[in-house]
């Protein structure tokens, strides 16, 4: 609930859960640009729950990583 008593909308509570989530991984406030992206991402996240298509969120996040790691594997390889 905010102060005002009125219950907070799903978009307000990603946007306090990833403020809350930065500051604990990152031990400090998290950047205007940090927070913002994160905000972005919780807010995708919520809406892809709500909308029923987490798994496939999920699965496009995790081949981004897998690809961008093959990229930087490649990028730190020197040719002779």
């Amino acid at each position: 609930m905010t102060e005002s008593g009125r219950e907070l909308t799903a978009e307000e509570r990603a946007d306090q859960a990833a403020i809350t989530l930065g500051r604990a991984v990152m031990g400090r406030d998290l950047t205007d640009v940090e927070a913002t992206a994160l905000r972005e991402i919780f807010r995708a996240t919520a809406q892809a729950l709500k909308h029923g298509f987490i798994r496939r969120l999920a699965d496009h996040v995790l081949e981004e990583r897998e690809t961008e790691s093959v990229e930087e594997f490649f990028e730190n390889i020197k040719s002779d």
